[in-house]
């Protein structure tokens, strides 16, 4: 039985490689492309991506909205009014005038303040649902590198039980074997055929899913990723946690200022004729208005304030536990992967061993095949091991990252 491979990087590579036994599912078309470059083009198609792209224009928009003194669109009036009674002084009055509310300079500090605000929170969620997509994607590859390796090694196990069928036959046909072995060898390889297909099967299946997260038809090169420390970076998730709690404080901090409505100011012009008179009189007149506020005025936009506060507040001490415990957890199945690799590669390597004097007995006659089979398919269960903790061991090392919140 060949040997399993010594690196991830050779995994990687049988996933692009065409079985020459039985037909593997459509493989990867091209290598070169990177973690980064898969998370790119899975982030280009995700929905919450969208999102969160026009919720960024819509903070933009604000922040330019709250740089205005004005709290409400200027009003332009025109006014007339003429005596018509029966009198010599034929008065005639017109008036123009231009009216606008205005902010406070605590309310528009404070609408300064939420715009900015509300501009990290968006950032800082960005990269948040970055590194979410990023965990989709780490998990979406290493379960199609998983799901190719299995169907290798069954295509790997069919073709060395078909040359051992064939020799069975042979030996049957001589008269070395009786003819029952020959049907417990033909039994063994259909057997294996059902385990090619049913594993190309959920071979197909995993690289169907890789392709619609990412739009991609090529894997990355299945190496480890290098390990971060844990310092390297805060972590998204906590982070957008955070902006969310100082964004409600903003809004908060807005709403105790905007207590009353802003004031309006009233510039107006007027022209005066009378018959009576030798010229018209024009006149300017300045008009201020200020709302009386009350506490009531926004204390339902007061409270709604203080429930988002204590909301972010407990899912942030929530997501900084979690944090800490996925840490702890990816560390631990990081050591127990490098422990099961090494401790099946030592299986491998003693049950290859094994066989190989059971074939050496079996030429012999001092064997019989039902003793090889199963000495042979204990062979092929350790390779299947090793290959399968390569991945294992590649997966720990992204989820490790995963949990410390780096992005590729």
């Amino acid at each position: 039985m060949r040997t399993c491979r010594l690196s991830l990087y050779l995994i990687g590579a049988s996933l692009v490689l065409p079985c020459q036994v039985i037909a593997a599912p459509p493989a990867p078309t091209a290598i070169g492309i990177t973690l980064k470059q898969a998370v790119d083009s899975a982030w280009q198609r995700a929905p919450a991506a969208r999102t969160l792209e026009a919720r960024q224009d819509e903070v933009l928009a604000a922040r330019d909205n709250a740089r205005s003194w004005l709290a409400s669109n200027p009003t332009i009036g025109l006014s007339q009014r003429v005596d018509q009674g029966a009198t010599e002084r034929d008065q005639r009055e017109s008036e123009i005038s231009v009216s606008s509310s205005l902010w406070l300079p605590s309310q528009k500090s404070a609408r300064s303040a939420l715009a900015a605000r509300s501009i990290d929170e968006v950032a800082v969620h960005i990269s948040a649902t970055r590194l979410a997509v990023a965990a989709v994607v780490r998990n979406r590859i290493w379960e199609a590198a998983a799901a190719q390796v299995r169907l290798e090694e069954k295509q790997d196990h069919l073709h060395h039980l078909e040359e051992l069928r064939d020799e069975v036959q042979r030996r049957v046909k001589a008269g070395d074997l009786a003819r029952s072995d020959g049907l417990l060898a033909q039994q063994e390889a259909l057997a294996a055929q059902i385990d090619v297909t049913n594993a190309r099967t959920a071979a197909i299946e995993a690289l169907s899913r890789y392709r619609v997260t990412t739009g991609l038809s090529s894997l990355p090169a299945l190496e480890p990723e290098p390990l971060h420390d844990t310092a390297a970076s805060a972590n998204p998730r906590l982070v957008a946690a955070q902006a969310s709690e100082r964004r409600a404080r903003a809004v908060l901090r807005l709403a105790a200022a905007s207590r009353s409505a802003p004031p309006t100011i009233a510039l107006s012009v007027r022209r005066e004729d009378e018959r009576l008179l030798r010229e018209p009189v024009n006149s300017i007149g300045l008009a201020l208005q200020i709302p009386i506020g009350t506490a009531a005025r926004n204390r339902t936009v007061e409270a709604q304030a203080q429930t988002v506060i204590a909301t972010a507040a407990a899912e942030a001490a929530e997501i900084q536990a979690n944090a800490d415990a996925d840490i702890e957890i990816a560390k631990e199945r990081l050591a127990n992967a490098r422990s099961a690799l090494e401790t099946a590669t030592e299986r491998a390597a003693a049950l290859h061993e094994h066989t190989a004097l059971f074939e050496k007995a079996f030429r012999v006659g001092e064997r019989g095949l039902a003793e090889l089979l199963r000495s042979r398919a204990l062979t092929h269960e350790a390779d299947v091991a090793v290959a399968q903790q390569k991945v294992a061991l590649g997966l720990a090392h992204a989820q490790l990252n995963q949990a410390l919140g780096i992005l590729p």
